[in-house]
């Protein structure tokens, strides 16, 4: 097998697979990366055994082959090329030769044969849209997901199709992140839990192609341009999240999403690791943001907003709140609030006359006792 291909077409190609393959794992085959060569094409592919990807680029091959390489090594090494074209060579079944210009490597690797057999999607897609308008969703909640492995039903998140509805929401039981979008097309009727690493996997791939969605009996697959990923589907029931979005709290704050974020991170850094809160004294007009620690000192700010209610204080991790101001577009933001141990429901505040689809965007952050 030989192989030409342009170095930045397939450097294009690696990255993306990178966060795919394991890098600490008791099965070797599984921090390589699948090479076949065949009809024009080199194709690639990476799995962790719950996430694989899958992509295909242009180049001139004499012979069909195929061989796994390590991903990392691999990766710097057609990184570190100056040359604008790179040439492949099988030597064996365990063994690579990679020239560009006056640069000489060759890399063991492992047979195809030990590469896992990845899953396949086939079917109808459920669901088509722009890539950058499905990263924006994912980039809305995915720091709502909670990491705890004990957790599994909480560690991804929830996607709902209905018509030209797409709603996807995620909690880790500390906060809550939903978002709720129109689609240029109709859509299947589903609900799938998405796990995280496929969203944050999915955060990194560039394309201007649309991205698709097919669901399969236990996978779903991704697809966008020539990659492909795809996912288990995580089992479990996910929470009743709209019982966890407060609809009588009365008391409306209109801040500056900046200057709110801004503050709270200055004042966060006078707490510790174990007492991660800050308080948030609201009065007639002004914020207070709050924070203190008995091994350091303590820290305030009073910044200005829209309020006209009675004085309330609630206790909030600064982390979640940042989180949510640091995902919102928009200028302004809004908090909802009853009381001291009610939850605080946050949400951006659109700009008059602003035209397009409405859609719903909301972040529940449960109080803190300060």
């Amino acid at each position: 097998m030989e192989i030409r291909l342009k170095r930045e077409s397939l450097l294009a190609e690696l990255v993306p697979m990178q966060g795919i393959v394991e890098r600490r794992t008791t099965i070797p085959v599984l921090s390589h990366l699948l090479l076949r060569a065949s009809g024009g094409r080199l194709d690639l592919a990476a799995t962790d055994l719950d996430v694989s990807l899958t992509t295909s680029l242009a180049a001139e091959v004499k012979g069909e082959g195929s061989l796994a390489v390590q991903a990392r090594k691999f990766l710097e090494i057609v990184r570190s090329l100056v040359a604008d074209e790179i040439t492949l060579q099988l030597d064996d079944e365990r063994s690579l030769r990679i020239s560009a210009g006056r640069s000489r490597f060759r890399i063991h690797g492992l047979p195809a044969a030990d590469f896992p057999t990845l899953p396949q999607v086939e079917g109808k897609a459920l669901l088509e849209l722009p890539l950058a308008a499905f990263k924006r969703m994912i980039s809305k909640v995915l720091f709502a997901v909670s990491s705890e492995e004990s957790r599994f039903q909480l560690s991804g998140a929830l996607l709902k199709l209905a018509g030209r509805q797409a709603e996807m929401v995620a909690t880790d039981g500390h906060r809550l992140a939903l978002i709720d979008a129109v689609l240029p097309a109709a859509a299947g009727e589903e609900s799938l839990l998405v796990p995280r690493k496929a969203l944050q996997e999915l955060l990194r791939l560039e394309s201007d192609a649309a991205l698709e969605l097919r669901r399969g009996e236990h996978h779903l697959a991704f697809r966008t341009g020539a990659r492909e990923m795809v996912c288990r589907i995580l089992e479990g029931a996910f929470p009743d999240y709209e019982r966890v979005i407060s609809r009588n709290n009365d008391k409306t704050v209109l801040c500056e999403r900046r200057a709110l974020a801004e503050a709270v991170q200055r004042v966060a850094i006078v707490t510790g690791e174990r007492n991660r809160g800050i308080r948030l004294e609201f009065a007639p007009g002004e914020i207070t943001v709050a924070a203190a620690n008995p091994d350091l000192g303590d820290a305030s700010e009073t910044l200005a907003c829209q309020y006209t209610g009675g004085e309330i204080k609630i206790g909030l991790n600064p982390d979640y709140l940042v989180q949510f101001l640091q995902a919102v577009e928009t200028e302004q933001v809004q908090l909802q609030l009853k009381d001291e141990n009610s939850q605080c429901v946050g949400s951006p505040v659109r700009p008059a006359g602003e035209e397009g689809p409405a859609e719903r965007y909301v972040c529940v952050i449960m109080p803190m006792r300060i």
